[in-house]
């Protein structure tokens, strides 16, 4: 089983990789500079799992004040089904219930169905009527 913990900015490259190959888009937001700005922000909501040295999975994590929110699941195609993301999961999770965190939310695509059924075993249900929508703020930000 994989050792789950903290992010650390030496992850990056990895944590890239990892959310390239599970067909992730990296958007600004996910560009170092942002995610160090996050992390200071929700210190402990960042989770990588390792396996010796090589990072098989990832999760970002936040809260508002009001929800928590997953964003980024990844567990790279070489240890999936092993595990790795209900790992994560419950570690993120653990650590949201002792901020205080009453809810949490999962923003997934619909595309990602091996992440929905993930989420669905870990007793995440589909908000009916809901529509998560985006706007950048700057044209910067535009992919």
């Amino acid at each position: 089983m994989p050792q789950v913990g903290q992010f650390r900015l030496g992850d990056y490259a990895a944590v890239r990789a990892l959310w390239k190959e599970a067909g992730l888009d990296n958007s600004p937001g996910d560009e170092l500079v942002q995610l160090r700005r996050k992390i200071k922000r929700d210190p402990g909501f960042f989770l990588v799992a390792r396996e010796g040295n090589m990072v098989s999975g990832a999760v970002l994590g936040a809260w508002d004040g009001r929800r928590g929110w997953i964003y980024h699941l990844a567990v790279s195609k070489s240890t999936r089904r092993q595990g790795v993301g209900t790992a994560l999961l419950q570690e993120l999770e653990r650590r949201m219930r002792a901020k205080g965190v009453l809810k949490v939310n999962a923003i997934v695509y619909d595309w990602n169905v091996a992440s929905l059924a993930l989420f669905e075993k870990n007793g995440f249900r589909p908000q009916r009527g809901q529509v998560v929508m985006g706007k950048y703020l700057t044209r910067a930000s535009r992919p």
